[in-house]
């Protein structure tokens, strides 16, 4: 045996670990290249050669990887820690093989959850991936190549790691890294730089970063232009890529109203609340003084908290050339304006501070062109949760372009073409199948026509609409306590709100003394049922209570208060002084 045997052998068991074996034997390839390597070794061994024995190190490395992803991961550690011991004196000699074997068992310990574990291999690979490739004159071309491969890796598991862990802005770090490091390569994954590309924008619409996060959205639209159809190998691949982009695009425009709309929200939150509901007591002008206080303090530290949400968005900064762009060794400015030219036509990427109803429709008009892009792909039949949440996506747009219009009527109509949006799918829906979207639908029909009411000051279209909710989602027919229990604990978050907005309804209707009395009955045996749901040891689990506990506190207020109230009504009903009043 000698040096070019070996190697050929080796080379040989590179190819067969690359293979794409058929469904039946996943592992074919990869078992034959696993028999290669261990006659290879024991071929060695029993030369006795010590010229050889450099070659060792790199057979129970390509060992140990084989294992691994043959799921045999007791065989892969163990072959592993055993090839480390030896590495440990010269690892300075054989990198290449001690940043594998390690990134390898930093991902055994992430996906056994020892992420504390994992993160210590990876900062020790990033360390000596630094320092071997600070020191590129010394080594060879595939050397050089090799280490830079094993750095992106690197990135790309430093990514996942804190995505795990919850830790955004150092996962975003290294996906950064990684495009970045993608970008220099002459062939990567472009489908897949695409994806990721987007993620990272998500990361920074979350920080209200919409320059970088926009950055974002037109490098994957630059590199989507560059895939070559023959990328594209799976069905609708390249359409459902297309779609994604223009959901981001959607929800860029769609978070970037939504900040304005808070900022417009807060300039007149102070005098929310306000409203006499009780009309029944006379207010003492001593607490109408204390009002007028709390509302121009009310509106003080309303001011300050728009100050704050203003100063947290990062946007327009010279346009696209801001201090720091993102991917700028690989696209250029210039780039980045010619792709936002061919997304926007008749108008540019560029935002603007948005303070009435012309520029909200802008933002409007651009987040709902994609949106619709993405739908037209996105469609109910086989993409029904995506589908869904274009919709609700949709509805929320109206909703921020609703604060900045003025006009009744107007605010009515844009309220009606939230409710067609999904109001037909009740009928589309099996509720067999789809009872948790069925929920959000109803309850949401709930909000619209609540707003809507607000807007006619008649406060009980929505009593319809929540009280359908209730009966789809809890009491149904169909459903034993044992369901019915399930059903309410899954989704305790939509029932519990829905009941309180049930009960809150019913407290609001106005009118004659009858009609009062009844709903405030009503009003107080909801509030009394979530009562007694929470005092029901059997029904709810401990955390869902402890959670809750605010709107526990609340009920028992309301029935204490309520209970007050309903006397008080009827002792003025009995004695006529109610009728006379309300019709004074």
């Amino acid at each position: 045996m000698n040096i070019d045997k070996i190697k050929e052998i080796i080379k040989q068991s590179d190819q067969l670990s690359e293979n794409i074996d058929p469904d039946r034997t996943p592992y074919k390839s990869k078992f034959e290249a696993i028999e290669l390597l261990k006659e290879l070794k024991s071929n060695i061994i029993k030369e006795n050669n010590e010229t050889f024995n450099d070659y060792l190190i790199t057979i129970d490395s390509k060992l140990g990887e084989l294992y691994f992803q043959t799921d045999e991961i007791t065989l892969a550690i163990t072959i592993f820690n055993e090839t480390l011991k030896s590495l440990e004196k010269v690892k300075e000699k054989y990198p290449i093989e001690y940043i594998s074997i390690n990134q390898t068992l930093s991902i055994i310990s992430i996906n056994n959850n020892e992420f504390k574990q994992g993160e210590e291999r990876l900062k020790e690979c990033e360390t000596l991936l630094n320092q071997e490739l600070q020191d590129e004159a010394s080594k060879d071309k595939e050397t050089i190549e090799k280490l830079n491969s094993l750095q992106l890796q690197n990135f790309f598991y430093f990514a996942q790691l804190y995505t795990l862990t919850g830790e955004s802005e150092e996962s975003s770090k290294y996906i950064e890294l990684t495009l970045n490091k993608q970008l220099k390569k002459e062939k990567f994954d472009k489908i897949e730089w695409c994806k990721n590309s987007l993620l990272l924008g998500d990361y920074y619409l979350k920080i209200k970063n919409f320059d970088y996060s926009r950055q974002c959205f037109l490098a994957s639209t630059f590199i989507f232009k560059k895939i070559d159809e023959a990328e594209f190998t799976e069905n609708e691949q390249k359409e459902e890529l297309q779609a994604s982009i223009n959901l981001f695009i959607g929800k860029f425009f769609l978070e970037f109203l939504h900040v304005f709309r808070d900022i417009e929200y807060l300039n007149h939150a102070h005098k929310e609340g306000n409203e006499d509901e009780n009309i029944d007591f006379v207010q003492d002008p001593k607490s109408i003084i204390i009002e007028k206080e709390n509302e121009r303090k009310q509106f003080e530290e309303n001011q300050k908290q728009k100050e704050i949400l203003i100063d947290s968005i990062t946007f327009n900064k010279r346009s696209l050339n801001i201090d720091n762009p993102l991917f700028k060794d690989s696209i250029t400015v210039e780039q980045y304006n010619s792709i936002a030219s061919s997304l926007f036509p008749s108008s540019n990427v560029d935002l603007v501070v948005v303070k009435d109803q012309p520029s909200a429709r802008d933002i409007f008009l651009k987040s709902q062109h994609f949106y619709n892009r993405a739908k037209k792909f996105y469609q109910l039949d086989g993409f029904v949760t995506q589908h869904l949440q274009i919709l609700f996506d949709l509805i929320d747009l109206f909703d921020y372009l609703n604060i900045f219009e003025t006009l009744a009527n107007r605010k009515i109509a844009i309220n009606k073409k939230r409710v067609d949006l999904i109001e037909p799918l009740i009928k589309e829906l099996n509720p067999t199948y789809f009872l948790a979207q069925l929920r959000k639908i109803f309850y949401k029909l709930a909000e619209i026509y609540n707003e809507t009411s607000r807007i006619y000051q008649f406060a009980c279209a929505n009593l319809r609409e929540i009280q359908n909710y209730n009966d789809c989602s809890y009491n149904q027919q169909s459903q034993n306590e044992q369901e019915r229990k399930e059903s309410i604990i899954d989704d305790f978050d939509v029932y519990i709100n829905s009941k309180l907005g049930l009960a809150m309804c019913h407290k609001k209707v106005k009118g004659v003394n009858k009609l009062v009395n009844e709903h405030l009955d009503k009003s107080l045996e909801v509030f009394k049922s979530i009562v007694k749901l929470f005092d029901d040891n059997n029904f709810l689990p401990n955390e869902i209570k402890e959670k809750y506990a605010k709107e526990y506190s609340l009920s028992q207020q309301m029935v204490s208060l309520l209970t007050e109230k309903s006397q008080f009504i009827q002792s003025k009903m009995t004695s006529g002084k109610w009728y006379e009043k309300n019709n004074q």
